[in-house]
């Protein structure tokens, strides 16, 4: 399988938080790969350690793109339509 590069990955703008997981779509050319970052996720992340739901829903956007090197990394391993991090993976 080939390998999905950083550039070839655009994550949509539009980032949901339903309360225990922020959703984002990434559009890789060949097709689309939800990604999912639970809350857990979240606090192993500096400075989100003790957000709460409504600073997460603020700051999703700023969440998201301290994430980005982690989720272009899972979505280059390729082979999957849905990704989860998890705390693990930072």
């Amino acid at each position: 399988m080939d390998q999905i590069v950083g550039a070839d990955v655009r994550l949509e703008p539009d980032v949901e938080w339903d309360g225990t997981c922020l959703l984002v779509w990434a559009d890789t050319g060949r097709g689309r790969v939800r990604c999912d970052i639970p809350r857990d996720t979240i606090h192993a992340l500096p400075p989100f350690s003790d957000a709460i739901g409504r600073e997460i829903l603020r700051d999703r956007a700023e969440i998201v793109e301290r994430m980005r090197p982690v989720l272009l990394r899972r979505i280059a391993r390729g082979g999957h339509d849905v990704i989860r991090i998890d705390p693990e993976d930072l």
